[in-house]
Order: C-alpha cells, then structure tokens, then sequence
C-alpha cells in the first residue's frame, strides 16, 4: 500500500503543479486586452496613413486639372464660358474641386467631407485668391476631417485633420 510518508517527493511534485496549472490562462487573460488595444491603434494609424496617401493623390490631380486650365483662367480673371465671374463660380470651384473629391470618393472616402485651404471657408477663400496672384504656379491644400473612436477618454483628440498640398508650374 501506498502512502504519502512511504513516497513524500511524488505527491509533493503533483500538489505543487495542481497548484500552477491555472497560470497560464490568468497572464494570458492579462494580456489580451492589451494587445487587442495595440492591435486596433495599429489599424486606426494605418487608416490615417492611407487617407493622408489618397488626400496626396487627390491634391495632385486638383493641382494637374488647375494648372492645365486655360491661361487667364483663375480666381480672379474667368473666361467665359468657362466660367462666370457675375455668378459667383470660379474655375476653382467649377473644375479642381469636382475632380479632388471624385478621386477621394474612388477610393473609399467621403468626398463632401474634403475641405480646401481651410476649414474656415471665409478664410479659404482669401487663401484661395492670395495664391492665384501668382500667374506661374498652382497649389492645392487638401484637408479631411478624420474622427477617431477615443469615446469620452479624450474628447479634445476626437477629431484630427489630415491634409496634404500640391504645387506645379501653371501652363500646358
């Protein structure tokens, strides 16, 4: 017969591991959380990299189609009927931004969302005429509201603009 004082190292060894079994499960039920955190900001930083890629590509189309416009063709000086300056239309509204937010909407964004030189739109207008008094050059600023999902942890870092600019030399 058997009996703990005959064999005392054996039952030793087995209460000592019974004891440790669930250990695993705890550290792993520790650490999950905390990747699944790191995990999901990983996502969100790589969905911020490839806006600010699109918002590139969409400022550099708007740039493109506004810098082959036809001379005279700017802000200020419309040529009809191109455009007309007595209903408030420019070329920038009538030809860049149509084709910027089409190509943020090609590729999986919301186009109405794009916002041009500032979100103020009073001032990006005088943005918009301060640039287009340079006749050689072109440039696009392309902003885009990017809301984050923080909940109420931090309500100030919510909302994040990204943006990207494009400049070229005017002319066919």
């Amino acid at each position: 017969m058997r009996t703990i004082t005959n064999y005392p190292n054996q039952y030793r060894r087995k209460i000592a591991r019974r004891s440790e079994s669930g250990q695993s499960f705890v550290e792993f039920a520790l650490i999950v959380p905390v990747l699944f955190l790191m995990l999901t900001g990983v996502t969100f930083i790589a969905q911020g990299f490839n806006l600010q890629m699109v918002l590139s590509g969409a400022a550099y189309e708007g740039a493109r189609v506004w810098a082959k416009n036809p001379a005279g063709g700017d802000i200020s000086h419309c040529t009809l009927p191109a455009c007309d300056p007595v209903s408030g239309n420019n070329n920038f509204k009538k030809y860049v931004e149509p084709v910027v937010r089409q190509y943020v909407a090609n590729n999986g964004y919301d186009g109405e969302k794009v916002i041009f030189f500032n979100e103020d739109p009073d001032k990006a207008e005088k943005v918009l005429e301060s640039i287009t008094a340079d006749k050689g050059i072109v440039k696009v600023l392309v902003l885009y509201p990017f809301d984050l999902p923080i909940g109420s942890f931090a309500e100030g870092f919510q909302r994040v603009t990204i943006g990207a600019s494009c400049t070229m030399k005017r002319g066919g």
